[in-house]
């Protein structure tokens, strides 16, 4: 097995982490009660939103346009997520959720892949 192959798929982690993030968050500023199931319930048509899309358009699976890529799972995923969150959970999607759950998961999913870059160059410049 080459190293290559031995790699965890850290990307796809970090990207759910940062939806999970914000459903915590939303439930913490909105103060929801209900445990595990609740979060559940809120998280997974997101999360499958953001992995069909990410699938579909290779966000881990090809070295190319990673921006593009990254910008179009963004784009389809939230919105498929979201469509999915209104027609099976019946969970309305007003404007401001719409919004701010673009904002948060594009800032968050673009903000983790930018800090390790970032430093890296500045190492670079630095030795």
């Amino acid at each position: 097995m080459s190293a290559g192959t031995r790699l965890i798929p850290i990307a796809p982690l970090l990207d759910l982490t940062c939806i999970a993030v914000f459903v915590l968050l939303g439930r913490e500023s909105h103060g929801v009660s209900g445990g595990a199931s609740w979060f559940l319930v809120v998280v997974w048509p997101l999360v499958v939103g953001w992995l069909v899309a990410a699938l579909a358009v290779r966000l881990y699976t090809s070295r190319s346009h990673n921006v593009l890529r990254l910008g179009a799972t963004a784009t389809i995923g939230i919105a498929v997520g979201l469509i999915l969150r209104a027609l099976i959970t019946h969970r309305d999607d007003p404007a401001a959720f719409i919004i701010v759950a673009y904002l948060f998961i594009v800032l968050t999913t673009v903000g983790w892949r930018v800090v390790p870059s970032t430093l890296s160059r500045m190492a670079r410049h630095l030795t």
